[in-house]
């Protein structure tokens, strides 16, 4: 059995490419947009808090040689229906450390009523995207504080930023950061922690799609 391991929001954030590739589409006032086409001061509908404007959206792009130097920079790619009826629509890629959240009744020792936040590359049986794919770019959405959004339908958190998760984003996406956010501690210790429970290595069950 697949370990499962509670941890908490100081604890998560890990090594690894976060951010939903081009295609993905988020539900907005004006219907189904794109994430390549998102822009700042745009309206998402958001899971808890309803409309929520993007503050920031920032990119990471991987080229072939990166990709193929190390797979785990590829993205973790969900077919329909990988967590649950309609979850995704269609077919998603993330990145690897993406958190995606998933019904506890998916879940080996989880109640069925509590939704987790599970990076992708934990849940088994999702693949790994083409590692010799000749660039891949990482979209990440930026709100005040943590949402939960839908891409292509699959409920997705947005971009959570910490002293860890920084360590591991581009320099000027950083600079950006702390511009957008001047008010923010340089290591972001103010920003809101997420409000789902955190898991990772999870004992996934998908035999209910």
């Amino acid at each position: 059995m697949t370990v499962v391991k509670e941890i908490t929001s100081g604890e998560i954030a890990k090594a690894g490419v976060t951010g939903l590739c081009a295609g993905a589409n988020l539900r907005t006032p004006c219907g189904e947009r794109r994430v390549e086409f998102l822009r700042v001061g745009d309206l998402v509908v958001t899971r808890d808090n309803g409309l929520q404007p993007v503050r920031m959206i920032w990119t990471r792009t991987l080229n072939a040689s990166e990709l193929a130097g190390d797979p785990s920079l590829a993205p973790v790619t969900l077919a329909p229906r990988a967590i649950g009826p309609m979850m995704p629509q269609k077919t998603l890629m993330v990145g690897g450390a993406h958190r995606l959240l998933i019904p506890g009744w998916r879940l080996e020792d989880e109640d069925d009523t509590e939704n987790c936040l599970i990076p992708a590359r934990d849940v088994t049986g999702l693949d790994l995207g083409d590692t010799q794919a000749a660039e891949i770019t990482y979209y990440n959405v930026v709100f005040d504080t943590p949402q939960v959004f839908c891409a292509n339908g699959l409920p997705v958190e947005s971009f959570t930023p910490s002293e860890d998760a920084l360590r591991d984003i581009p320099k000027n996406a950083r600079a950006e950061l702390r511009k957008t956010f001047p008010d923010l501690g340089p290591k972001f210790t103010d920003y809101p922690a997420p409000t789902y429970k955190l898991r990772e290595r999870v004992s996934y069950t998908p035999d209910f799609a």
